[in-house]
């Protein structure tokens, strides 16, 4: 199920009509765009690449591996076959801007794709699906290797259809039944599986026939900018204008997210004072049928690629889109609807905090939380970072909170502006981050705003999913020992600085109406005021949790041609005398008595458990294709799940009552979805009201006693004690 929010008009514009995936061909335009990207890719990279210096075959399998990234349609001998053909010559098609090798590739790939997916659709028709006691298949494409014929690739496919209609037989058995049960009614369930696989493998040839030249294009180019470093990419007009839309969390349609189900567009969500809710016409699950312009011809989208419908949908600001909609309520019949497209504000990806009532050893505080998903900003009146955040802390601060928690575990960068700012919330001034240059130069960004918003105790929480700006934010604020860092036991580990790069004069041809491709180059390292990079090794935690994050391959040090862990000298500074500090003393208690509750306390008894099931699960890499085996192993798995659910359920009793506060762009928005529904704005005196959560958050859990430690410690301890280490230099 594909998952799509509606944003800014985009047209063919430039890169011509959209034809298909048949007669993909490279337009003059691309040739353009890719003579620029050589030249921006020389001149800006961090590691003053040159294209000659790229590894054709290297590149070839590569891009193989992005078009076929299960191994499913090219063998080893294809490879060879595209090596041969297109290694020597490869770099002079890319000098002259000549796509001919991605297409010509592409080409082969659709043909065998297609032809493939037929055979399946035959396959499943044709033969009984016999399930094995002693065939297993590997589940992991990368832990495989290329098949070495058709013949092989036969028994690949064979072993993948099996499997799959023995997932789509397990969709369909209940939970509570037996095994003598689920085994009694297998005949339906088979015969269903096989309908929902067909099914499966027609829309997949469908997504294939439907791919277009600028899929194709972005593919070709990001898999050349990825041999020089995993975050340099090329990215297309429309590419480039989704990530303008989610770096200032807003976008112009009509508000609401689409999903393709069963190639019917469907309503998947409203989203809160949008044109589409303000309509009062449409409602999630609602299906739409047909599209028009202005006063235009209605256009079919029934079986229309989902990418399709969104690009007719959008358009200017101002600006009329008419729908045919087949509604939730009355799905014999439709109606049409005429809406004003709008900008929409994503609320819900802007910074959000709470206040929660934590008691612990008989000491009561209230500490504030703020989680920040992204360090997004805009160059106009749009949100940023960091006044959001200032926002919140105003707000918790009237509530008298004791500390502060920042929740850094989703946030994955940003703008690096909006980091050096948002730590300067924190420090009256000094050094947030070093930067250097392809040039070898070393810059220092310093705050040297002297307003503090928040001067007292401060934890940011982290994960293996907090990254770039993040790290920077973090990183800084350990160096200057002005906030712990609690979770994962280290950060992604991305010490890396990125630069959108849009397409310039002389390839930028004037037909292409104003709109602009882009690169995002890796043009900087970034390092901490103490000279360590985070680039690898992450920002490690002053007190870490045991979490499944540390056996997944989600840090830097996993991706492809990451660049390498370096160090540089460290900033001279020093701190005033008055700002809050922690020393080495009550960092070491509060750690001790954080490994003391996670050694006993029953959250982590669940924690560690459900770590281990995971772990167990993750390292079977192979799976068996036997029926009676699998249904025995999800009986097994659920009744597992279940008891650790139960476990987890419980686990609520002793969570802290919370409740959320909200920037003021959000409640405004509430405010007129709410009015827009007729309903009422709860009242000051509804939303002051505290409750418990209705599951915990282990980590943030524990982030909030340590927070509650580290007040009843300062309130034990003389103010000369806090501060020993002010004049310290680091």
């Amino acid at each position: 199920m594909q998952h799509v929010s509606l944003h800014a008009d985009t047209d063919s514009g430039p890169y011509g009509s959209d034809a298909k995936s048949s007669h993909l061909v490279p337009t003059d335009f691309m040739t353009h765009e890719t003579k620029w990207l050589l030249q921006a890719l020389e001149q800006a990279h961090f590691e003053k690449v040159n294209v000659n210096d790229l590894n054709a075959s290297l590149f070839i399998e590569e891009f193989l591996n992005n078009l076929d990234k299960r191994k499913l349609f090219f063998t080893k001998l294809d490879l060879e076959s595209h090596l041969k053909r297109y290694g020597q010559t490869l770099l002079t098609y890319l000098k002259q801007g000549n796509l001919f090798p991605g297409f010509e590739i592409y080409r082969d790939y659709e043909n065998k794709s297609l032809n493939r997916i037929d055979w399946s659709i035959k396959y499943l028709s044709g033969h009984p699906i016999v399930d094995s006691n002693k065939t297993t298949l590997i589940l992991d494409p990368d832990k495989d290797e290329w098949a070495k014929s058709i013949h092989d690739l036969n028994l690949r496919w064979e072993k993948l259809i099996t499997h799959e209609y023995i997932n789509e037989i397990l969709s369909q058995v209940d939970e509570n039944a037996s095994l003598s049960e689920s085994l009694k009614n297998s005949e339906k369930l088979k015969s269903e599986a096989k309908n929902r696989l067909t099914k499966k493998y027609q829309r997949w040839r469908k997504n294939i026939q439907e791919f277009e030249a600028t899929d194709l294009q972005e593919i070709y180019l990001s898999t050349i900018t990825q041999q020089f470093d995993p975050h340099t990419s090329f990215l297309n007009i429309k590419e480039k204008e989704r990530f303008d839309q989610t770096m200032q969390n807003e976008f112009v349609g009509i508000g609401a997210v689409l999903t393709d189900e069963d190639g019917f567009c469907t309503i998947k969500e409203l989203l809160p004072g949008g044109p589409a809710e303000a309509s009062r016409e449409l409602e999630a699950e609602d299906v739409i049928l047909k599209v028009a312009q202005g006063t235009g011809e209605y256009v079919d989208v029934v079986d229309m690629r989902l990418s399709k419908i969104v690009e007719l949908i959008k358009g200017p600001i101002d600006t009329v889109v008419r729908l045919e909609v087949r509604p939730i309520k009355a799905p014999a019949s439709s109606k049409t609807i005429k809406i004003i497209r709008d900008r929409i504000k994503l609320t819900a990806n802007l910074a959000s905090s709470s206040i929660h009532d934590a008691t612990i050893d008989k000491h009561s505080a209230r500490v504030g939380v703020i989680e920040l998903p992204s360090f997004y900003g805009s160059n106009d009146k749009g949100n940023k970072a960091t006044d959001d955040v200032e926002e919140l802390i105003t707000q918790l601060k009237k509530e008298d909170i004791k500390g502060l928690i920042l929740d850094l575990r989703r946030n994955g960068g940003g703008y690096l502006s909006e980091a050096v700012n948002l730590a300067g919330l924190f420090i009256s001034r000094g050094p947030v981050v070093q930067v250097k240059s392809t040039d070898g130069k070393i810059r220092k960004k310093f705050d040297f705003n002297p307003k503090l918003a928040w001067d007292g105790p401060l934890a940011i929480l982290v994960s293996r999913y907090s990254a770039s700006a993040s790290e920077i934010v973090a990183g800084a604020l350990k160096n200057h020992r002005r906030a712990i860092i609690v979770g994962d036991r280290s950060t992604h580990g991305k010490g890396t600085v990125q630069s959108l790069l849009p397409m310039n004069s002389p390839f930028y041809p004037s037909h292409a109406g104003g709109k602009k491709s882009a690169a995002k180059i890796t043009i900087q390292k970034y390092y901490l005021p103490s000279g360590e990079s985070t680039q690898l090794s992450g920002v490690k935690s002053d007190i870490a949790m045991d979490s499944v994050n540390d056996f997944l391959p989600i840090g830097e040090a996993d991706l492809k041609n990451a660049l390498a862990w370096d160090k540089i000298g460290s900033v001279n500074f020093r701190r005033p005398a008055s700002e809050f500090r922690y020393d080495d003393n009550m960092l070491g208690v509060l750690r001790e008595n954080s490994i003391l509750r996670q050694s006993q306390n029953p959250e982590f008894v669940y924690l560690k458990d459900n770590i281990q099931w995971f772990k167990e699960k993750r390292e079977k890499n192979r799976v068996t294709l036997n029926l009676e085996k699998r249904i025995l192993e999800k009986s097994k798995d659920q009744n597992r799940s279940k008891e650790l659910e139960k476990i987890f359920s419980s686990l609520s009793e002793i969570t802290f009552p919370k409740k959320d506060l909200k920037l003021s762009i959000v409640q405004e928005q509430e405010k007129r979805s709410l009015t827009v529904r007729g309903e009422d704005f709860p009242s000051s005196k509804t939303a002051d009201v505290f409750s418990k959560p209705e599951n915990i958050d282990i980590r943030l859990h524990e982030s909030i006693r340590i927070m509650c430690d580290w007040i009843g410690l300062l309130e034990k301890n003389a103010p000369s004690k806090r501060n020993s280490e002010n004049s310290s230099r680091i």
